[in-house]
Order: C-alpha cells, then structure tokens, then sequence
C-alpha cells in the first residue's frame, strides 16, 4: 500500500510538470457510469483512470462576440496541450512501470454506428471520472465543478493497467448552496428540465449550429434545389464554409454560456 501511495504522487508529480493543473486517481472498481461503456471495451487490462484537469486561458471566458477566434484559447490550445501531456505521462508510465495505457481524450473520437450514430458515446464519462477521483463535484448545471476553476476546465484521462487507489472525494465544497446565479432558468437553449435534467439536442441546437446534423441538413436543402445555380449559390455561401471550418476542428462551441457564467470557484 506504501509503495502504491509512492507511485501514485510520482505520476501525480509528473503529470503536473507536463502541464497538468490538476489531477486525480480512480480505480475502476470505483468508476460508475451507467450510460457509458465498459472501460476494458478499450483497455483490457486496465485497473485504474489517471484524470487530469488543464485550465484554458482566462481570456477565452471575458468576451461573448468573436467565438470563432476564442476557440484556440477555449478548446483547441489546451486540447492540444492536454493530449500531449498524457500522451508523455502514459510513456512515463510504462517506461517506469511496465504498464499498458489508453488515451481518453476529452471529446473525441466518438463511437459511431447504427446504433450510435444519432447518440454518439464516449470511451468513458470524464465528468463522472472527475468527481470519483475527487477532483469535482456536481453543480445544479450537471457540471463536474473543481475547487479551484470551477467548470472552466477540461478533462482528459488515462486508462491503465496499474491497480492505482482512488483519491478521496471533495468534503465541503458546495458553491451552488449559496450561489444565486440561476444557471439553469437562464440557459439560452431551455436545455434543463424541471428535475435538472440536460435535453441534450436542445443544447447542441444552440452551443453548435455549424455541427454534422446541420450540415447534413444543409446538404439535403441544396439537393432538393431544382436549378444547378441554386446549388452553386449555397456552395458560395459563408454557410458553407463555416460547415467546412466546423467539420475540420470537429466542434465549436458559439454558446459556453452555462460555463461562462458559472461562479464555481
């Protein structure tokens, strides 16, 4: 048990100097997601999730025009930030360790078939993640809420194979008790139901109008247009490129509201 306490402050230690500003161990005995897969759908013999938080630059949150240019510093930068640290920590992990790993990126790629493709599933719930490992809790706007940023960070994981203990949970911090900030009756989108709640597709209409479904949607308008200049006209259109530029970087968020305006930390 020592020597696992030791080895957990190591790659803790480690996953810091990589970039990390916050990080959490959850073993998978601990892990509960019902809507997600089975981890070892992925990595077989793993035991353990290394959760890490990477905080995005503050003045991605201090102005609400502009969304396309705020990307970088909202999603993009700390993506890429993100995905290399872990990818470091998981050859750390088996250089030292002899350890398998898996990366669980924060948003992608998705698993995608008949089954999935109109409700696409995630490797694993990195906001149930968070709050096991003891790195969150849960706000009212069903975010995983940290101590120190509140929901402005990002979450990655790392899958592996080491029989890692789970961190302690968060005691005493509550921040929707005493906020009076009404995150769920202002939601641009209506997304929240009266239990609490996401409507998902109601959220995803507003936080996402360039996405694949509105593109596709897109598609089948310029389709059924009767004369070939039409098509031509819509394939000309700002619209169009901005489907381009959205299907290049995968998502794009033009409402970030719930997380904007959230006190958290």
């Amino acid at each position: 048990m020592k020597e696992r306490g030791f080895m957990k402050e190591r790659i803790r230690k480690k996953a810091k100097n990589l970039g990390a500003d916050l990080v959490g161990f959850l073993n998978l005995r601990d892990y509960n997601s019902p809507r997600s897969p089975d981890p070892h759908r992925y990595l077989p013999t793993a035991k353990s999730i290394i959760v890490m938080a990477f905080k995005p630059l503050a003045g991605a949150y201090n102005y609400q025009d502009n969304t396309w240019s705020k990307m970088p510093s909202f999603l993009y930068g700390v993506e890429t930030a993100g995905n290399t640290a872990a990818y470091h920590l998981g050859r750390f992990i088996e250089r030292e360790y002899g350890a398998e790993s898996f990366l669980i990126q924060a948003h992608r790629p998705f698993e995608i078939d008949e089954e999935t493709f109109r409700n696409p599933i995630g490797s694993v719930s990195l906001r149930h993640a968070a709050v096991q490992s003891g790195l969150a809790v849960w706000g009212k706007n069903t975010l995983a809420l940290t101590r120190e940023f509140g929901p402005r960070v990002m979450f990655l994981g790392l899958l592996n194979s080491l029989d890692l203990e789970t961190d302690p949970p968060i005691y005493g911090y509550d921040p929707c008790k005493t906020c009076t900030y009404d995150c769920r009756s202002t939601c641009p989108a209506k997304a929240f139901t009266e239990e609490g709640h996401v409507l998902s597709h109601r959220c995803v209409r507003v936080s996402q109008p360039n996405d694949v479904g509105n593109f596709m949607r897109f598609l089948i308008e310029m389709a059924e247009k009767p004369l070939m200049s039409d098509r031509l006209e819509m394939i000309k259109s700002p619209r169009f490129f901005r489907y381009m530029q959205y299907l290049q970087f995968f998502i794009h968020y033009h409402c970030d509201h719930c997380t904007r305006h959230c006190p958290g930390a």
